[in-house]
């Protein structure tokens, strides 16, 4: 899943990623917060589903803090999201929304244990492709109106669909059917095409049919682009305009007024909602355009969980807050993508000089202020499969640098554009540009954008050089890494990078019947990307957090969601 550098790192220390670094201790997955509790907690190793992932987790639907319901309510911050529409979430600022108000067949623990959503219960058929969920008779959307399989069918079409042209529709190509669908024309009507291998066998029941065996489907369905939408927007033109604003949905929470675009989003308890409740009755998403503001609001009061650290107050916030100051180990990657199908991009002593000459342990102690570990690899180390060899072309070695930078044939005094991600803060950037200029003596073009048009500005078919940019798994698995990023189509992939052994590799893990052969995959797949560095790995990290003392039971996951259903507020 997407980031910008604010929630992908330490949700505002510019890079203090929204990933996970995962420790072997399964029940210590999340950071989890309040008065008086520590500050810092490992995450789960769970990055690869276990040989039984098709079944439920037998007391998943009781997360802790059920019988502690206080009501009560409380503000959070937040950058302005790309789309509150689940079928168009590709980041997490929309994410921390969009997962309150939506419950998809199966969802993640805070200790990212699979776990029923929708569907109380699910099984595969001997044949290995064929997946059959049983939903909760009982649930509905936020207005009242059941949920059934007829939803689901409609919301994957809806979601496959080339009208709609949902950011993350590469998510579904497992799918039986769903390539046909999202690879035809567009009709001029979102969701009219069903997926072949989604069907209603009854309104309780649901089958999906893979193309080929799939084991991470269920991990896989708790992305939002699979949540179900109610199949009367397709009949009502103008309820599916106000679904954007206002998206109606199957969670424990609900939007209690229309997205305030670059101000606020409101959510408060779904009394409808059938299974575990939120605890606070209100949630306050306030929309910041920089993290130091919000950061302000915080300490005179008038906000209780800030996202995010500006890094030059990170040492002080530890020492003045204490506990209160939360840093939790993520699961992703802050990188520059680079467009390798453009000059000079396209040429591999380049791309191995602009590496090189990046000294990452200064960009992580001295700009960063520690609050990030130097990124020599695509995956974290601590996820399994994860290259245990640093990157060559990773180290800082200047004049190895120039040495390539010379065989490159690029000259001194070349302009490249880089891309900056507005809300951001600039000392990243500044730190690249100082590194690429002294080095090489390059000419750098700073474009500026704000989030959520910093995304369009840097799709394949449009960027022109070097962007900052986080990625933060999928679902546990570090396969939701590499495939997404470097697979050819890949809807996130917007390097140009195709790499056929690198597809091939992706196709032997995602058929695999054998666990224990899929991490010697995923190094063998990194260690190849890293050979041909189409992105330039700079920071593994952790999302810094700080709140009210007023608040508890705080959690963040490896995926850098905040659980904000488990808070508690005082009174």
């Amino acid at each position: 899943m997407k980031t910008s550098h604010r929630s992908l790192t330490a949700s505002a220390v510019v890079l203090a990623l929204a990933l996970t670094a995962c420790s072997d201790d399964a029940d210590d997955s999340t950071a989890t917060s309040g008065a008086g509790s520590s500050a810092t907690t490992a995450v789960s190793d769970a990055t690869e589903p276990a040989s039984d992932a098709t079944e439920p987790a037998s007391d998943a639907t009781e997360p802790a803090g059920e019988s502690a319901g206080t009501g009560g309510s409380f503000s959070v911050s937040m950058s302005e999201p790309s789309a509150l529409d689940p079928a168009l979430a590709q980041e997490v600022e929309g994410s921390q929304v969009i997962r309150l108000l939506f419950t998809t067949l199966t969802t993640l623990t805070p200790e990212l244990e699979l776990a029923p959503g929708a569907a109380t219960e699910w099984s595969v058929a001997d044949d290995g492709v064929t997946w059959t969920f049983e939903l909760d008779p009982a649930a509905t959307f936020s207005d009242g109106t059941a949920v059934d399989a007829g939803d689901f069918v409609y919301a994957i079409a809806r979601s496959a669909d080339p009208d709609l042209a949902a950011p993350a529709s590469y998510q579904g190509y497992p799918i039986s059917g769903w390539a046909d669908v999202l690879e035809a024309e567009a009709s001029g009507a979102i969701g009219d095409v069903p997926v072949a291998g989604v069907t209603a066998v009854d309104d309780d029941t649901l089958q999906i049919v893979t193309d080929a065996p799939f084991s991470l489907l269920p991990m896989l369905l708790t992305y939002p682009v699979f949540a179900p939408v109610p199949s009367e927007l397709a009949d009502d033109p103008a309820a599916a305009e106000a679904f954007a604003e206002q998206p109606i949905g199957n969670g424990p929470y609900v939007m209690s007024e229309p997205w305030q675009h670059n101000e606020s989003i409101t959510v408060v308890r779904n009394d409808t909602y059938t299974g575990t409740p939120g605890i606070a009755e209100q949630i306050d998403f306030r929309i910041y355009s920089d993290i130091l503001t919000s950061y302000r609001d915080y300490q005179a009061g008038s906000l209780d969980i800030a996202r995010g650290i500006p890094p030059e107050e990170f040492q002080a916030a530890i020492e003045e807050y204490g506990e209160l100051v939360m840093q939790t180990p993520l699961a992703g990657l802050a990188y520059i993508g680079l467009p390798v199908a453009r000059a000079p991009f396209d040429n591999l002593d380049f791309r191995k000089a602009l590496s090189l000459s990046i000294d990452r342990v200064a960009l992580a102690e001295r700009v960063l202020q520690g609050a990030n570990d130097p990124a020599y690899g695509y995956v974290p180390s601590q996820v399994p499969g994860a290259s245990q060899e640093p990157c060559e072309a990773c180290a800082y070695d200047l004049e190895l640098a120039q040495e390539h930078f010379a065989a490159s044939g690029v000259e001194p005094g070349t302009t490249i554009v880089l891309y900056d991600i507005a809300d951001d803060g600039q000392a990243v950037i500044e730190f690249l540009t100082n590194s690429w200029a002294d080095a090489f003596g390059l000419e750098i073009e700073v474009r500026s954008f704000e989030f959520a048009q910093y995304l369009e500005e840097t799709a394949a078919d449009k960027v022109e050089g070097p962007f900052e940019l986080g990625w933060v798994w999928d679902y546990p698995s570090g396969y939701s890494m590499l495939q997404p990023l470097f697979a050819s189509g890949s809807g996130a992939n917007n390097l140009s990078y195709a790499s056929d052994e690198f597809d091939a590799l992706m196709t032997r893990i995602e058929t695999s019947t054998d666990p224990a052969e899929v991490p010697g995959l995923l190094n063998e797949a990194e260690q190849l990307v890293l050979a041909d560095l189409p992105m330039l790995p700079l920071a593994f990290g952790r999302e810094a957090t700080v709140h009210a003392d007023r608040i508890s039971g705080l959690q963040i996951d490896a995926g850098a969601l905040y659980r904000l259903e488990l808070v508690t507020v005082a009174d």
